[in-house]
């Protein structure tokens, strides 16, 4: 799994042309003028009436958009997925957005990741979907223990690990 969006993965994603973007255009930006076709075509006339659109000034402009450190999946299956954003891209709401507090590295975060306390606390926290599914909201998310240090013993270890598993097997996962 990669745990980065690099300016690599942009540059694959425009290359296959695939619809991972989001435009971020600040409200008093200058509009490129290959923006501004896009926006005056059948498709940006479809899109400035659809709800969101219709009550936003200017109706192009999404509000509050800011770069991330990381990106946090708000559903997952076996577990939350923590990707850290080196490219400086933006997000839609279909996935958390994650700001670290000045000292802390998304490459710690990352590694303490998978520590068995942390998957604990994303299970405890999150609630379960039909299909086995983990959605955690902004507030769940938000009370996630992750351990700071890496010490703990293989019989910790193994009885967070059971806990997990116990957890998955209760929302019906695998």
């Amino acid at each position: 799994m990669d745990n980065s969006i690099s300016q690599e993965t942009v540059i694959r994603w425009r290359s296959a042309d695939d619809p991972h973007f989001l435009l971020r255009i600040k409200r008093d930006d200058a509009i490129p003028i290959a923006v501004q076709n896009y926006l005056d075509s059948a498709e940006g006339r479809i899109a400035r009436e659809s709800y969101k659109c219709r009550n936003r000034q200017p109706w192009y402009s999404v509000p509050d958009v800011q770069v991330p450190d990381a990106f946090l999946s708000y559903m997952s299956g076996l577990s939350p997925s923590l990707v850290a954003n080196a490219a400086g891209c933006v997000a839609t709401n279909s996935v958390h957005v994650v700001r670290l507090k000045p000292g802390i590295k998304v490459t710690d975060l990352q590694y303490q990741w998978g520590d068995p306390l942390t998957q604990l606390s994303c299970e405890i926290e999150g609630h379960p979907l039909g299909g086995g599914m983990l959605k955690l909201e902004p507030r769940e998310a938000s009370r996630i223990v992750v351990r700071r240090d890496a010490s703990q013993n293989p019989e910790e270890a193994d009885t967070l690990m059971d806990a997990v598993e116990t957890m998955r097997r209760w929302r019906h996962y695998g």
